[in-house]
């Protein structure tokens, strides 16, 4: 990278960061050495001690953000290495060199129309679906789940294991520490779940900025309302499909956060939409049920699943992101 202009780095960094992260809270930060050295570094601050207090959904974020790195230097005919990862705890997370003489990866073309959707889906095509099942037909990491009973079932399991989580005093307090109902909050347009990005309408977006606060929303709990403030049966109901994505065990959060990245890529290749339903594999006795169900081999473990569908209707929003020069380091 000797040589690159701060503004060769900063569309670099812009585009790197156009990679999911848990909650939105983009915690990658980069540095270009001489040499050609990248340095991947972690932002301490941006963490979810109730919902990750492993740090595996933060890695995974990382992981992503790696990726989209990559994605953005095949586009100029340069490939990113192997990464090589510093001491576990260190603010660095890793280094790779950039090397000439690569194809531009066709997933990287892509990146800028990847979009979370978490509204309704529009109703799916059969050439939209027949496509979908002969892309991931073989894919060994991946479960298709198509069946319409099925993903009604999965709609249930999906609100229960998220009310679960959600029910819990300290989880709700942090998530509802990254949402933005209103637009004047100061970090609409910079991070975090914002209400466009949500699918809010006008009258949802005044009501979640009441109903959902902390202490009201423990009030709606104790008379019954909180699972229907939070459901997401509906826009589960509305999927063309649900994907869930088993990777091997074995496998490094960091590695499968790229493969993520790339599995969300290719449904975006499709002209699908896609939304992360991270409750499914993060409530364990459940994510195990349906690894048996699904035939998820006993190597491999759901560690996400997203509900998938065509939106024809209205833009998609693109999620809020940090500008690109507080992601880069000096």
């Amino acid at each position: 990278m000797s040589g690159w202009t701060r503004a060769e780095q900063l569309e670099l960094v812009r585009s790197a960061a156009r990679a999911p992260s848990v909650h939105n809270v983009q915690p990658a930060r980069w540095r270009f050495v001489a040499g050609g050295e990248v340095q991947l570094h972690r932002a301490l601050e941006r963490v979810l001690p109730a919902a990750d207090p492993s740090g595996r959904d933060v890695r995974q974020s990382l992981g992503a953000a790696f990726e989209g790195m990559a994605l953005a230097l095949s586009r100029r005919g340069l490939a990113l290495g192997a990464p090589a990862f510093a001491r576990p705890g260190l603010e660095l997370v890793a280094t790779a060199y950039v090397t000439p003489g690569r194809d531009p990866d066709l997933l990287a073309e892509l990146v800028e129309r990847r979009r979370a959707f978490r509204g309704r889906f529009d109703p799916a095509t059969e050439n939209e679906l027949s496509a979908l099942g002969a892309h991931f037909e073989s894919v060994a990491d991946v479960r298709l789940v198509l069946a319409r009973p099925m993903l009604d079932e999965l709609a249930r399991r999906y609100d229960r294991a998220s009310y679960g989580f959600l029910s819990q005093p300290d989880y709700w307090r942090e998530f509802h520490g990254w949402c933005r109902f209103l637009r004047s909050h100061p970090d609409y347009a910079r991070d975090g779940l914002n209400a466009d990005c949500l699918a809010l309408s006008a009258t949802e977006r005044l009501a979640a900025s009441v109903l959902l606060r902390p202490w009201v929303f423990a009030l709606m709990r104790t008379i019954g309302l909180g699972p229907a403030l939070v459901s997401e049966g509906a826009q589960i109901r509305s999927s063309a499909a649900v994907l869930l994505f088993a990777p091997r065990r074995d496998l490094d959060p960091f590695d499968a956060g790229r493969r993520f990245y790339r599995v969300w890529l290719e449904l975006t290749a499709l002209g699908l939409h896609a939304c992360p339903l991270s409750a499914l594999a993060d409530e364990r006795s459940g994510a195990a049920t349906l690894e048996r169900e699904h035939g998820i081999l006993p190597e491999q473990a759901l560690l996400n699943a997203f509900r998938v569908g065509p939106v024809r209707r209205t833009p998609v929003p693109e999620s809020a992101r940090l500008p690109q020069h507080e992601l880069l380091l000096d």
